[in-house]
């Protein structure tokens, strides 16, 4: 300490000032620095979207009463455990960003925050990105998530239709993870006679199939029916999905009805697509597209749309995959049609507009279902497709 102060001394004043201010501006960027990385500890996103703002479960508690607050999940997930004042409008519906602004002006003093799963949710960050990118003000992501705020404010969020939610009904990842078979083993137990095997994807994620027979596609909203009624229960269940997200929270309803015996494919689908001895194509019973040619003449003389919003919708139905789901890349499908994407997404949106169709894009794929009367592949008059009509009228405001 003495030698540093002698040191000091036979400096001039100048340089000495000039010295202290440097080491206060190091010593200042260096607790930014650390409060950043002990902010930031424990979410490992905030790294990879410096962009988005977060927001922190005491602030979000702080102004509770004042915050908008938007759960960007599915339905299910919203179902089985959500924040209860959250406003449920998944990032994946179709005119995201024109839904978001009937719930807030895109310029207010409110914030609006938005949540998914917790730490590793990215969807939450997607979400603002996408509210920044439409011009939106004052949005944060929540990325405590659902289960930071059941530990810190169970007075204020669901869990299985109870509130306030009882923290010890969350099933420990461990819990989950002793459920979780790899494929091989998925596949010998499918070989037991008591057993079921539930493919419970959307329709237009069915591309392929595990290589395992006996599969019964059967998506989430019947399937939660199904396991409600309790007819499974003396029976050993196998579930798939995707990429092995939804039967996380599937879980929740099996446990609530009684269900002992049941397991989950490990990653899902997406964990074996790129192996040809473990999966096989989806077989179409009925290959042909079904439309009403009232409808068909309504569509051409139409004054609302071109030539080109035609040729669009052409190829979308050219291109029906199950029931009115279409599923295209985006560059490929401009290719295909020789025009610029640009033009091509016009058109859809045009074609949205216009109740024609609802639009969502995930990263570079347009998934897209056309009114059931313009296009439908299956039969025509059953349950499904009255069902689908039914929901396409409601999406689209008829």
């Amino acid at each position: 300490m003495t030698r540093h102060i002698a040191l000091s001394a036979i400096q001039p004043p100048g340089r000495a000032h000039l010295l202290a201010a440097l080491l206060m501006a190091l010593a200042l960027s260096l607790a930014t620095f650390a409060t950043r990385a002990g902010a930031s500890e424990g979410f490992p996103l905030r790294h990879y979207y410096p962009e988005v703002p977060y927001i922190t479960t005491a602030e979000v508690l702080a102004g509770y009463d004042e915050i908008i607050i938007l759960d960007i999940r599915s339905r299910l997930e919203y179902d089985v455990a959500r924040i209860n004042k959250a406003v449920l409008l998944p990032l994946n519906e179709p005119d995201f960003g024109g839904k978001l602004e009937r719930v807030r002006p895109r310029e207010s003093d409110t914030i609006m925050a938005f949540y998914c799963n917790g730490h590793t949710c990215a969807k939450s960050y997607q979400a603002v990105q996408v509210a920044l990118s439409l011009g939106f003000t004052n949005v944060f992501v929540y990325d405590g998530g659902i289960f930071d705020w059941i530990d810190a404010a169970p007075d204020k969020a669901t869990l299985m239709g109870e509130t306030p939610a009882r923290a010890g009904r969350v099933i420990p990842p461990r819990d989950y993870l002793v459920r979780v078979l790899s494929y091989d083993a998925f596949a010998e137990a499918a070989k037991d006679p008591n057993a079921v095997v539930i493919d419970i994807r959307d329709p237009f994620q069915r591309d392929v199939i595990p290589d395992i027979d006996g599969i019964r596609p059967i998506a989430l909203d019947p399937l939660l029916t199904l396991v409600v009624s309790r007819i499974w229960t003396e029976k050993r269940l196998l579930f798939f999905d995707a990429v092995g997200s939804q039967v996380r929270w599937l879980q929740y309803f099996l446990e609530s009805y009684g269900y002992y015996d049941y397991a989950f494919l490990d990653g899902g689908v997406a964990a074996i697509a790129d192996d040809p001895d473990r999966i096989r194509p989806v077989i179409e019973a009925n290959r042909s597209i079904v439309s009403n040619q009232e409808m068909l003449l309504r569509l051409t003389g139409d004054p609302n749309l071109d030539n080109s919003d035609r040729k669009v919708l052409s190829f979308l139905l050219a291109n029906v995959k199950f029931n009115n789901y279409i599923v295209v890349d985006l560059d490929g499908a401009g290719k295909t049609l020789g025009m610029p994407r640009d033009l091509f997404m016009t058109a859809v949106r045009k074609l949205t507009r216009h109740r024609y169709a609802t639009h969502t894009v995930m990263q570079e794929t347009l998934i897209v279902q056309v009114d059931p009367r313009l296009g439908w592949k299956g039969k025509v008059g059953d349950k499904t497709w009255q069902d689908k009509m039914d929901e396409f009228d409601k999406t689209v405001g008829r």
